[in-house]
This record gives structure tokens, C-alpha cells and sequence, in this order.
């Protein structure tokens, strides 16, 4: 059972401690065990939007993600679309995302779609992540959830699964620690044993 995990540098994991043992992927892959191979299609600071500074349908992991003939793949995309200069409006959000789920659908695969909300944003102890905006991030999280009920597919809500886990982030109060990639890693797991 292939699974492809696709999202930024919370799904990479930037910043995590031993990244390529505890990244939530690789967490998720101990958890199911033997008989799954978790790919981690992660790339940091990527956009959902076409119009993003980064988008992830450019850059090669994507590609690589479908190539990869999952039978599971798992969206978590949206954190680097809060940034001023990359939002446009939630209806763009909402078309680009269904879009890219369209695109997966249609792999000779036939993978379950699972949609993960952008995890919370908590205050920064640090500059770097300013640009990062929670409001918008919760705007995100809204519209997925409303994506996943319209089209009838799966949701795993992180946002609120982090809504009170400050412990879970690292310094600059984006990105997950060792803990925050466990705790979304079981949310996956959970969900995946629902089917």
C-alpha cells in the first residue's frame, strides 16, 4: 500500500529533530507497519495557489508524487498561501484545491483523497515566520473543511487537532517539533484504520 504525502515544510519536516526519522511521514510509515510505504512529498515554503511565489504543481514532487501510483495520497497545503503577497481570495483557494484533487483522482491508481487542514499558527517568539497570518490560515482551514464535505472526502482536521498545542511547535510557532509531527502522524493513522 503506497501512500503519498503531499503539503510543504510541515510535511518535509523543517525543523524537526532527526527530520528523516521523525518527520510526520516517516512516523506515519512506523505506525502502519511493513506492508505501507509512506512517501514524504514535501517541499518547504510551496503554495497551493498557481499564483504563489512557490507553487507546488512547479516544482518536481509533484510530478514524482503521481508517479508514484499511490493508493492513498494525503493534501496538506495552505500555510505558505496566508502570506500577504501570496493570498488572493479564498474562492482562488478553493478552485486550485479542487483542482489538484481532480488531478490525483484521475491517476491510474484511483488513491483515496485525504484532506488535512493547515495546522494553527501560534504567535512567534521570533521574526522569520511573521509573514505567516493565523487569520487567514484559519479562513484556509475553513474553506478545506467545506472542500471535504462539498466533494464527500475524508478530512483530518490538524487545525483543530493543534488548536491548544503550543508544546507541539518549535520557536518561531509555525512549524511542528518532534511531538507536533507524532501528534499529526497518529491524527493520519487514525483515520487510515477508519477505512
Amino acid at each position: 500500500m503506497r501512500i503519498a504525502c503531499i503539503g510543504d515544510s510541515l510535511t518535509y519536516g523543517y525543523l524537526v529533530d532527526d527530520r528523516a526519522t521523525n518527520c510526520y511521514p516517516a512516523v506515519l510509515n512506523d505506525l502502519l507497519g511493513d506492508n505501507y510505504v509512506v512517501g514524504n512529498f514535501g517541499v518547504n515554503g510551496h503554495t497551493m495557489l498557481k499564483t504563489g511565489d512557490l507553487p507546488y504543481w512547479e516544482h518536481e514532487n509533484f510530478r514524482l508524487s503521481g508517479l508514484s501510483a499511490p493508493n492513498v495520497v494525503i493534501i496538506m497545503l495552505g500555510t505558505n498561501d496566508s502570506k500577504p503577497h501570496n493570498f488572493t481570495t479564498i474562492a482562488d483557494f478553493t478552485a486550485t484545491y479542487e483542482e489538484m484533487i481532480r488531478h490525483y483522482q484521475r491517476l491510474t491508481s484511483k488513491p483515496l483523497i485525504y484532506l488535512a487542514t493547515p495546522p494553527t499558527v501560534f504567535p512567534a517568539l521570533t521574526e522569520g515566520m511573521t509573514t505567516i497570518r493565523g487569520e487567514v490560515i484559519k479562513q484556509l482551514a475553513n474553506a478545506t473543511r467545506e472542500l471535504a464535505k462539498d466533494l464527500q472526502i475524508a478530512l483530518v482536521d490538524i487545525n483543530e487537532l493543534t488548536l491548544n498545542r503550543r508544546e507541539c511547535f518549535t520557536d518561531d510557532g509555525v512549524h511542528t517539533n518532534k511531538a507536533g509531527a507524532k501528534l499529526i502522524a497518529d491524527a493520519f493513522f487514525t483515520q487510515l484504520c477508519k477505512k
